[in-house]
């Protein structure tokens, strides 16, 4: 069965899936939409149809839709293409409040059309290698870091939903429960409306987790480490590599040197392979086939489980304490 699937918005994530949707087999890339005639080019490129208005590709009777405009667009958007009977793909964040969201999540219920929310890190390779790796019983805390440069188009939302979302999504995934907000602070120095520095606290039962994410560095750093008692574990996204640490062998030295007390004390460190892969394909090819089935699969991002990030990242903002940094501009 071709699937026949349309694109609503040619950033650089919307033109990922236009790459991606091309090379997938039984899938029918039908048009692309974007209100910048420029982007007209990159539709010839992959020989689909041009649109400048997402209706009219609407009208294309589409099995499914990629919504790829900015965060402020998507809950109307998404509401148009279950008006017109197909799945939807949102990229994340699923919308800017929780309450928009949960307007979709209930059109697509009524409709009977899937719903799912763009949350890629699920489908990397060194995510599902750590699902079948760690117990995560034995885990009691999480640092996760994810800095990187915000994007001149990212206007309508600040980076704890931007980049740090991510974060929230793979924690919640991952340890099966919601967390409590224990703690959140945040900072802004740029020229844009919201914050682009922000630090929150979670407890997940047993574990307590931190999340820092920026956009003000200049470099990209995607990095999850668990401490468990007897494991330390680094996952880095952006390499899709895993590493455990473990204590080094209990021995007592009584004669010797410097030297000797200093390799005993190393940590053993191992890598767990990885077989690396394009996460967006993954995702993708999951959607498409999560609408033969007629069903959600694993690991795609559910519309109630992106509402719950949602959730998370209102409660952060709504108890956050402005982080006083030289040169700083009042959020508040």
């Amino acid at each position: 069965m071709t699937t026949r699937v349309g694109i609503i918005g040619l950033g650089y994530i919307g033109t990922a899936h236009m790459r991606v949707y091309k090379r997938i087999k039984d899938c029918d890339l039908v048009g692309v939409c974007d209100a910048d005639l420029k982007r007209r080019r990159l539709a010839e490129t992959y020989h689909t149809k041009f649109f400048t208005d997402y209706r009219d590709l609407l009208k294309k009777k589409l099995d499914a839709v990629s919504i790829c405009t900015p965060t402020a667009s998507h809950a109307n958007i998404a509401l148009s293409v279950l008006e017109c009977d197909s799945h939807v793909f949102v990229e994340k964040p699923f919308a800017n409040k929780k309450d928009e969201a949960k307007k979709v999540q209930k059109k697509a219920k009524k409709s009977g059309k899937l719903l799912a929310v763009g949350y890629v890190e699920r489908f990397n390779p060194s995510i599902g290698k750590l699902r079948e790796t760690v117990d995560f019983s034995d885990v009691y805390s999480t640092l996760s870091l994810r800095f990187g440069p915000g994007s001149p188009r990212m206007t309508d939302i600040g980076v704890l939903l931007d980049l740090g979302s991510h974060e929230i999504d793979i924690l919640n995934h991952l340890i099966g429960t919601l967390p409590e907000v224990l703690y959140s602070q945040v900072s802004h120095r740029s020229s844009s409306a919201f914050e682009d520095y922000a630090y929150v606290s979670l407890r997940y039962g047993h574990v307590h987790s931190h999340i820092e994410a920026s956009w003000l560095p200049q470099y990209k750093l995607r990095l999850l480490s668990l401490y468990g008692n007897e494991r330390f574990y680094v996952l880095n996204y952006a390499q899709q590599n895993l590493k455990s640490l473990r204590p080094p062998p209990k021995v007592q030295i009584t004669n010797g040197n410097w030297q000797d007390a200093l390799w005993v004390s190393r940590n053993i460190e191992e890598d767990i392979p990885t077989v690396p892969g394009e996460p967006l394909k993954f995702e993708l090819q999951c959607f498409l086939e999560s609408i033969k089935r007629g069903e959600i699969i694993e690991p795609l991002c559910e519309g109630r489980e992106a509402i719950d990030v949602l959730e998370v990242a209102e409660k952060a903002l709504a108890v956050s304490k402005p982080l006083a940094l030289s040169g700083q501009k009042s959020i508040r």
